[in-house]
């Protein structure tokens, strides 16, 4: 498979909190996040942080703006302790995308911040051969169960369902 292209919107927002898949490992999933910040450039401060130990694929802004923290054929550190579907250490095979929120189940996520997270992700899937039903939420798959609660407040059934919309809509 070539490497992933991100889209030239993308803005480029290295973070050193990566490592190298392991070989064998297979991206096939997806992973929501909110990251429980006030604002685009504290949580872009804190993951470019070595220290902070985190860090996701893909950051996108109230806005919509959306920025590539590490490439997606890197291991970024963001799922922790985690199963899914019984395999653990998510990191190793899934996507992180990061929707910029304080994730108190009362910010709502903006129409244009839903609308690139939608493109994010079929992007992402269409590239990786992820079907949009292999995306999931961090609290989903957090271990133990209830460590996590992001992203508080996105329904994963409709986005899932708008993200096979855009996948069906769209030709690559």
């Amino acid at each position: 498979m070539s490497a992933f292209v991100p889209p030239r919107s993308w803005q480029s927002r290295p973070s050193p909190n990566h490592n190298a898949r392991p070989a064998t490992a297979k991206i096939s999933g997806i992973v929501l996040h909110a990251d429980a910040s006030s604002s685009v450039a504290s949580s872009m401060d804190w993951i470019r942080r070595s220290e902070s130990q985190v860090s996701y694929h893909v950051l996108i802004g109230r806005r919509g703006d959306v920025y590539l923290i590490v490439p997606p054929e890197q291991r970024a550190w963001h799922a922790g302790r985690s199963v899914w579907d019984g395999v653990s250490d998510c990191n190793d095979y899934t996507i992180g995308v990061c929707l910029s929120n304080r994730n108190d189940g009362e910010e709502p996520y903006a129409g244009a911040q839903r609308i690139a997270a939608i493109e994010v992700c079929a992007e992402l899937c269409r590239h990786f051969a992820i079907p949009a039903s292999r995306i999931t939420t961090h609290a989903l798959i957090a271990t133990p169960a209830g460590r996590k609660t992001d992203p508080r407040g996105l329904e994963l059934p409709p986005f899932r369902a708008a993200v096979a919309t855009a996948l069906r809509t769209k030709t690559p």
